[in-house]
């Protein structure tokens, strides 16, 4: 009886299986490391681009600071400008102001005038009450004022009228003037005037002025 030895064969078969268990495991490695490296570049490329946009962006920034900047500094110089400019309206009315005022006031005492009045709002006012106009024919020869001070825009008038009726007159002019506001007629009162030796109308008003 013949016997063979298959041992040998075994061996060969394990040895063969082992190094195709080995080679896939390879394989698998290598794969794995290819898809690592591919996963790799792409992560990298999206950090890249990523990096990119982030520049672009920071440029975007640093660009908008810069205007900003400009438009602050430009903005500061305009409100200085602006500073300047109110201060010299400030002075330029305060020097011409009580130029103004007297002039007004002249043109209420002069004969044949009267206020300096906002046209369609004095027309206004005499559509709705034909009497709150002034008297064009009213002679301001029949009022005198005695005293005028001003001061920050604050007016006191003083002065003597031959009757109630000029003083009326006088303080709606003043009413109706664009140049005054604020009027209120402190003192109203007949006396005799031993000057003139006869009764007349002595008053004291203020007002504000609106130069």
């Amino acid at each position: 009886m013949i016997r063979i030895n298959l041992l040998p064969v075994k061996q060969v078969k394990k040895v063969q299986a082992g190094q195709r268990q080995l080679l896939i495991f390879l394989l698998f490695i290598a794969a794995e490391g290819l898809g690592m490296f591919a996963l790799y570049e792409m992560k990298s490329g999206e950090v890249d681009d990523k990096n990119r946009a982030k520049q672009r962006l920071q440029a975007e920034v640093d660009e908008l600071k810069k205007q900003v900047g400009d438009f602050d500094m430009l903005r500061a110089q305009r409100d200085r400008l602006i500073a300047q400019r109110d201060i010299i309206n400030q002075l330029q009315k305060a020097r011409t102001g009580p130029v103004w005022t007297m002039r007004e006031l002249s043109e209420i005492l002069t004969p044949g005038k009267g206020p300096s009045v906002v046209q369609a709002e004095y027309e206004a006012l005499l559509r709705a009450n034909p009497g709150a106009g002034f008297n064009p024919r009213w002679n301001p020869n029949r009022l005198w004022v005695e005293s005028f001070v001003e001061q920050a825009g604050a007016v006191r008038i003083v002065g003597k009228a031959k009757d109630y009726d000029d003083v009326a007159e006088f303080n709606k002019r003043l009413t109706l003037s664009k140049h005054f506001t604020n009027e209120f007629l402190e003192r109203n009162d007949q006396i005799t005037d031993p000057g003139l030796g006869m009764k007349i109308v002595r008053f004291q008003l203020s007002c504000r002025t609106t130069y």
